[in-house]
């Protein structure tokens, strides 16, 4: 059997497996195939206990039990329509407000006393003769009285006509069998009944057992005693309305419930629901009991409580829906609830009563069946397509959550909604395709995964050897990672990768290369070359971002290379990439080298974003300023642009941005007039350089300004593609970068207007607690005047930064000339100034 199993699995595609199954079980949901039901009903059962109970403190509905007790105490079963006519005249006295009754009177009561009394009556009234004799009229009304004595049936239809608040039940019979040929419903019936139109959503019935014409006449109304029992033997549901000889039948429950709110079935309207009033009962779909508790869970009184007056008062019955029934077990068995407890069934019709009061049922609509299917399906298509895609750890983990998701999202519909959604189907076949798939898994690839012959090893060795000649180093390792690593011929290629990994300075990769041939055992020098590369002390690494670092090692054998560069240490890190010493070999000339960096770049733009960044790096290239750096090469080498550039023996602007570290006031303004005039001769060759800040401004050991990096963030803010990046610095951006319109030489001139603010005063003009505050103020607030944070700032500077800073740029300096006559300008006036004071003080003695 298992054989045949694994061939018919080998064979079988999994996804025609698995629609299979789909198939299968989709033919026994509407089956109703025992097990699912069973299944569905266990879920059922789960969610009535975990429902919400909404039974009214105090309960609208009491209960009157036949129990042994009284039974013992009034006599023997079944009583005379005379006991149940006490107990409605008593209750009546008591104020209640509706009587409902669970036993149909069906057959007049048959005395044999009653019949020879009532001979000799009519004997007596026949004689002309009789009604002279004074003695024989005395006979004949102590007659009268003892046929009024034992005459019960007429006490019970007395008792009915003076209360006017009885509900008699009627018992109708669904099984198609048991059909008779009956003729005109009787008028009692009649008017407690609605005409309707055949609906195969409705109850059918085919015979009815009702109370004698002298007690249903009488009735304030009549409904039907039916509960449906489930195959397990549950009573989950009771019929609201029964379909009978082309009129609908309400339930006991449902005339109790409108006689108690003072409502005739007659006032109902049907349509998707039965209305009446304020009652909206669903006709469209089963209607469920939602019980409120375990045996006893509305007021209990003795039926022979009652009729002695012992322990009861008229305040336990006042305005309440009184329900008269049997509770004693020899005499009607009780039933079983979802709740796994037996009650009587008089409770079942007082539960009934309580939902209808309270809009507490649950139901099941008839397109339920409809999502139901669907799920069977969603299920079936992740069985047949996606579970075979999926690592066994994977699918078990989404099969385990659907299945938990499935099952509580049906136990939370019924017990918090009260809709009945059937979930066993969906979930049974995730389990069982689940195991299906996991099985064919097992079967069938385990040996292949156990089994690596000779073949498939010759086949990586040639997959990795060709995959390290196309330069693809990372695949090649993957390929001779499959292959015995004791093999020679593996360890050589393996430690030629190596120490191309190092070559490329992904010295991590190659140490996982060379320990992965040390598995094996000693080979050449790669106990010492992993202990080098691992060395702290011979690496340099500055400016570490977030991301993972590239070191470069200073005792290497090799230095490492880019294009003709040989690369000598690291410079410092940015958000776009790495700038290292490096020399060029064919001149001797030493240069700085700086790198573009494509890890927050999607893959598929790289090649766009190498095209721009050469032709910018052409365009800067192409300005020839003494302030500007020189550029000498571009290219790029193993997917890493590059360009060469003049190598600086100094430091950026921003140590000096601090207050215990400002330069002096006359250097500063000589520093913003170079960088000025730099921006006005790139801005008149159409170079926008998008990043000025502090970072960007080299100050050399002989006092000369360099700006670099000119076009590089024009390239980087085409291609950033992480949520939330913003290319620039927040602190320097000017408000048209933050809103992300085109930017022109303008906003150079903003950016430096903060650098000049904090180089002057050591404070920034713009702050804020987040990214989201600092770009907020620089779009709206203004900044203090930068001589009120410095005293000694002469105001026109103040007036000149405060023209860089406004927020539109047509009322900012258009050109960096226009910046530097105005500096220029304010120069004179200070050196006025100082020159008057000078000549103002007397002379030193």
């Amino acid at each position: 059997m298992s054989r045949l199993c694994k061939v018919f699995l080998s064979k079988v595609p999994g996804w025609a497996t698995g629609v299979l199954m789909t198939i299968v079980f989709i033919a026994l949901y509407l089956a109703g195939w025992g097990p699912l039901k069973s299944a569905d009903f266990k879920l059922y059962n789960l969610s009535s206990a975990l429902r919400p109970k909404k039974l009214n403190t105090p309960a609208r509905v009491v209960i009157v039990g036949i129990d042994k007790e009284s039974i013992e105490k009034l006599g023997h079963w079944p009583w005379p329509g005379t006991q149940i006519a006490d107990a409605i005249n008593k209750l009546n006295g008591y104020g209640v407000k509706v009587i409902g009754l669970n036993r149909i009177f069906s057959e007049a009561d048959t005395n044999s006393g009653l019949a020879v009394i009532r001979k000799l009556i009519q004997k007596v009234e026949a004689d002309p003769a009789a009604r002279e004799d004074k003695k024989v009229m005395d006979i004949l009304n102590s007659l009268l009285e003892a046929e009024l004595s034992l005459d019960s049936d007429a006490a019970l239809a007395k008792a009915i006509t003076d209360a006017k608040n009885v509900v008699l039940p009627v018992m109708f019979s669904l099984n198609k069998a048991a059909a008779v040929q009956k003729g005109k419903i009787p008028l009692y019936l009649e008017n407690n009944s609605l005409k309707a139109q055949f609906n195969e959503s409705y109850r059918t019935a085919y015979d009815v057992t009702a109370p004698i014409e002298e007690f249903a006449s009488r009735a304030s109304a009549i409904g039907h005693l039916n509960h449906l029992t489930s195959i397990d033997g549950v009573v989950r549901k009771e019929p609201m309305l029964i379909y009978y000889k082309e009129r609908l039948f309400p339930s006991l429950a449902l005339q109790l419930a409108l006689k108690y709110l003072g409502l005739d079935i007659k006032d109902a309207k049907i349509g998707k629901n039965l209305q009446i009033r304020e009652i909206k009962i669903p006709i469209d779909a089963e209607v469920f009991i939602s019980y409120s508790g375990k045996h006893k869970s509305f007021p209990y009184y003795s039926f022979s409580d009652l009729m002695t007056g012992n322990k009861l008062s008229a305040a336990q019955f006042k305005d309440k829906i009184v329900i008269i029934g049997t509770v004693a077990t020899s005499i009607n068995p009780p039933v079983l609830t979802p709740l796994n407890t037996k009650i009587p069934a008089v409770e079942v019709t007082a539960n009934m009563v309580e939902n209808i009061l309270n809009n507490n049922y649950m139901v099941r609509p008839g397109w339920f069946k409809y999502p139901e299917i669907l799920l069977i399906v969603l299920f079936g298509l992740f069985v047949s397509f996606v579970i075979p895609q999926m690592k066994i750890a994977m699918s078990s983990a989404i099969t385990a959550l659907a299945l938990i998701a499935t099952i509580g999202a049906g136990i939370f519909l019924l017990s918090h909604y009260g809709y009945w959604l059937k979930v066993s189907a969906p979930a049974a076949l995730l389990v069982v395709g689940y195991a299906v798939m996991a099985s064919k898994h097992f079967l069938l690839t385990k040996p292949v995964e156990d089994v690596q012959t000779e073949a498939s090893v010759e086949t990586n060795k040639m997959l990795g050897l060709s995959f390290h000649g196309q330069g693809q180093l990372d695949m090649a390792f993957e390929k001779l990672k499959d292959c015995p690593a004791a093999d020679i011929a593996v360890k050589e290629q393996l430690y030629n990768i190596g120490l191309d990994f190092e070559k490329k300075r992904m010295f991590d990769k190659a140490v996982e290369v060379y320990e992965h041939i040390l598995s094996a055992g000693a080979y050449r020098d790669l106990e010492e070359r992993i202990k080098r590369l691992k060395a702290p002390n011979d690496t340099v690494i500055l400016n570490k971002t977030r991301m993972d670092a590239t070191v470069i090692m200073e005792s290497a054998d090799k230095k490492p290379t880019l294009g003709r560069y040989q690369l000598i240490r690291e410079l410092g890190r940015g958000a776009m990439g790495v700038v290292y010493h490096g020399k060029d070999p064919v001149i001797n000339r030493e240069v700085a080298i700086k790198t573009l960096r494509y890890d927050e770049i999607d893959w598929d733009q790289i090649a766009d974003v190498k095209e721009r960044f050469l032709k910018e790096a052409e365009a800067a290239g192409k300005l020839s300023h003494p302030n500007i750096v020189k550029i000498y090469d571009v290219g790029d080498d193993n997917d890493e642009s590059f360009m060469a550039m003049e190598l600086l023996s100094g430091g950026d602007l921003t140590r000096y941005c601090q207050q215990s570290a400002r330069l002096p006031f006359g250097e500063v303004l000589k520093i913003v007039t170079g960088v000025a005039d730099a921006l006005d001769y790139a801005h008149a060759n159409g170079v926008v350089h998008r990043d000025i800040k502090p970072a960007n401004i080299m100050l050399l050991h002989n006092k000369e300004i360099r700006v670099t990096d000119f076009g590089i963030a024009r390239v980087m803010e085409k291609s950033k593609t992480l949520t939330g990046m913003i290319m620039g610095t927040p602190s320097y951006m000017s408000p048209e970068q933050i809103a992300g319109r085109k930017v022109d030489g303008r906003s150079d001139l903003f950016s430096l207007g903060v650098v000049f603010y904090e180089l002057l005063s050591g404070d920034k003009p713009f702050k804020g607690d987040s990214i989201a505050t600092l770009m907020y103020n620089i779009t709206t607030s203004e900044p203090i005047p930068v001589n009120e944070l410095d005293r000694r700032i002469p105001s026109c500077i103040a007036e000149i930064i405060s023209k860089m800073l406004i927020k539109k740029t047509e009322g900012r300096y258009q050109t960096g000339k226009d910046f530097i006559e105005d500096l220029n300008q304010c120069k004179k006036i200070i050196i006025a100034k100082q020159r008057a004071k000078a000549a103002a003080q007397p002379p030193s003695a």
